[in-house]
């Protein structure tokens, strides 16, 4: 199956709120991703099948002067343990050091140990905690970077 990468529009909304609602127990709503597209420093990016319109994953990431901070990675859960989050993420990684890009941040919470793993073998580091930060839950997030120092 072949797969591209492009940037979101709001015509994949409705493929990445199925996807939100099966993935997440507080998704994200159609508004904050509307944002996410029309917002400049923001670069939303989908990936889907090379044939038809299908959204099987997306990632938003903020990039501001030298830095990138990734918001969310999503693969829609039927998709999941086949390499897609880590296409998602070479091709961000791509387009921000070509972009000038210096410094990546994230969070994530603790007990996600499949994208703690995955963001490790990018070369985030764990930098910090936020305590308390997932509304949902109450669980903690590691905050992570890649490359220059935690602020």
């Amino acid at each position: 199956m072949l797969f591209s990468i492009r940037r979101m529009t709001e015509e994949d909304l409705e493929e990445i709120l199925a996807i939100e609602q099966a993935s997440y127990r507080t998704p994200w709503s159609r508004r904050t991703f509307e944002s996410e597209i029309r917002a400049p420093h923001a670069n939303p990016l989908v990936l889907g099948q090379s044939d038809s319109p299908f959204v099987i994953g997306y990632v938003c990431s903020w990039r501001t002067l030298d830095e990138c901070h990734i918001l969310n990675v999503t693969v829609h859960p039927s998709f999941r343990r086949m390499g897609l989050a880590s296409q998602m993420i070479d091709h961000l990684l791509e387009v921000c050091q070509e972009g000038g890009i210096r410094h990546y941040f994230l969070e994530v919470r603790v007990s996600n140990e499949g994208a703690i793993s995955l963001y490790k073998k990018y070369g985030f580091n764990v930098c910090g905690v936020h305590r308390r930060y997932y509304a949902d839950t109450g669980e903690d997030a590691l905050i992570m970077q890649r490359r220059g120092v935690c602020h």
